[in-house]
């Protein structure tokens, strides 16, 4: 019995060092982890540079039927519409481009690209009328923050952008000069 019970000792003992070991490295661990951290505020939205008045990035990507395809074209104005195949506001829009409305002017849709967005659902919104090109690149060149977002252009110029939450705030977006 007394063999048992040093053993069971030394057990112990063991399972402690071992304890205190773990202590250590994940104590060691929270102030790595401190230390690379964000501050705990929230930062503000992130600051995003103003296209207005530069000329407008290319936007190429892939149509609905997986072709390439670029956008705006050569027409004197057109209205680049960032959205998505899921975002609710975006709805708003496709249905009437789907119908054939315009804002006044061409109107590409530019959605991420295909390995974000399903082909087949966005050819259910856009139907037969409307233009899509699938590309995340634009997104980025645009410095989109968040769909729908839209950016006029004109004679390879940005001349407009910014959200719209209606059918009204996007004609009213199109029709903008600088």
């Amino acid at each position: 019995m007394g063999a048992a019970a040093v053993g069971l000792a030394v057990c112990v003992a063991l399972l402690g060092l071992l304890a205190a070991g773990l202590a250590r490295r994940a104590t060691a661990a929270e102030r790595l982890v401190d230390a690379t951290a964000p501050p705990s505020r929230p930062a503000g939205p992130p600051t995003r540079e103003p296209l207005v008045g530069h000329p407008a990035p290319p936007v190429r990507g892939v149509s609905l039927a997986g072709s390439s395809a670029t956008a705006p074209g050569r027409p004197e104005r057109a209205v680049l519409a960032f959205l998505t195949g899921s975002c609710s506001p975006c709805r708003d829009f496709w249905a009437p481009l789907a119908r054939g409305e315009s804002p006044g002017y061409p109107v590409t849709v530019v959605t991420p690209s295909p390995s974000t967005e399903s082909r087949r659902g966005l050819a259910g919104l856009a139907g037969e009328t409307v233009a899509v090109v699938m590309s995340s690149e634009a997104w980025l060149a645009y410095a989109v923050p968040g769909a729908p977002w839209f950016a006029v252009v004109e004679a390879g110029r940005v001349v407009g952008e910014g959200p719209a939450g209606s059918w009204e705030e996007l004609v009213a977006l199109a029709g903008c000069r600088t």
